[in-house]
């Protein structure tokens, strides 16, 4: 396979890239943390001298940023990725919300790179066994190229049309599900500790009924139960991906309560302190209430 760029190898970054390696993708690898590109280098990823090196050198880049700001800032801002003198396909996997990715794409098109709207869904963990879902809008033809780059880490690949945003509409949707589930994992299992429930049988009960979710067969058990509370990323990012689906219920003039009471209780957890701390941390907060000494 040709070598590929990737800027942004952190958490989530890292995992794609990684992946990808695997399955026989050269990569060129870019981020602005020396230590977390050094750590990709390690797995087998050669690395770039900047943004613009990366974007001289590949024809196909993928992104993994933080947020909409950054994005922008590398794809369209000094030394960013638009400049290039080889780039032809550009791969946003961030969640930025389905507006700014609209504007992205029009403004990388009018400098010849065409943007695949790509977010993922399912974390760090699906990603590392396989089962990463990865959402594509955009046109066919980048997508044909870019298929066996996206192929290499997904676990499964949706095509869901020609315009760039309808990925991102695929990621918030799956988003606000998720946290609506860490959140009532967490109070549930809270409840469960503070009537007399080990953990492990709150779970147990939760993932033998009808409530069973991603958090509570996967996630829980991987993390909180053995006492870990990092790796799943910050809470402030979750806070960002709620708001992106708020930001395209307003878009479709809908109105969406359970996501807006979900992004209230995000912000005051958030707001609790201390901040970029994991989100499994929520977990916390349901035991403060409950009265109980934290896990962990």
């Amino acid at each position: 396979m040709e070598q590929v760029g990737f800027i942004g190898v952190g958490m989530m970054g890292g995992a794609i890239a990684t992946r990808m390696i695997e399955n026989g993708v050269p990569v060129l690898a870019y981020d602005n943390n020396p230590d977390t590109l050094q750590k990709m280098c390690d797995k087998g990823a050669t690395a770039a001298a900047s943004v613009r090196d990366i974007a001289d050198r590949c024809e196909i880049v993928f992104a993994c940023l933080p947020n909409a700001e950054i994005c922008r800032a590398v794809a369209l801002g000094d030394g960013g990725v638009a400049g290039g003198g080889k780039v032809r396909i550009y791969i946003e996997t961030s969640t930025v919300g389905g507006a700014e990715i609209i504007r992205l794409a029009d403004d990388m098109a009018r400098q010849g790179v065409t943007l695949l709207d790509s977010p993922v869904v399912g974390g760090v963990g699906a990603c590392e066994q396989g089962r990463l879902g990865v959402l594509t809008s955009g046109p066919k033809d980048a997508f044909e190229r870019a298929k066996p780059a996206l192929e290499s880490f997904a676990g499964k690949l949706f095509f869901l049309g020609d315009k760039a945003g309808v990925g991102q509409a695929g990621k918030v949707v799956n988003n606000s599900v998720a946290y609506a589930a860490v959140l009532a994992t967490s109070e549930a299992v809270a409840l469960g500790l503070k009537a007399g429930l080990s953990m492990e049988t709150a779970l147990a009960i939760i993932n033998q009924g009808s409530g069973a979710n991603f958090f509570s067969e996967r996630v829980f058990p991987e993390t909180i139960l053995k006492g870990i509370f990092e790796g799943t990323g910050a809470i402030e990012i979750g806070v960002k991906d709620v708001k992106c689906f708020l930001d395209e219920a307003d878009h479709l003039g809908m109105d969406t309560p359970v996501a807006k009471a979900i992004n209230g209780i995000q912000k005051t957890i958030l707001d609790a302190g201390p901040p970029r701390r994991d989100t499994m941390t929520i977990f916390h907060y349901f035991t403060d209430l409950a009265g109980l000494p934290r896990q962990g």
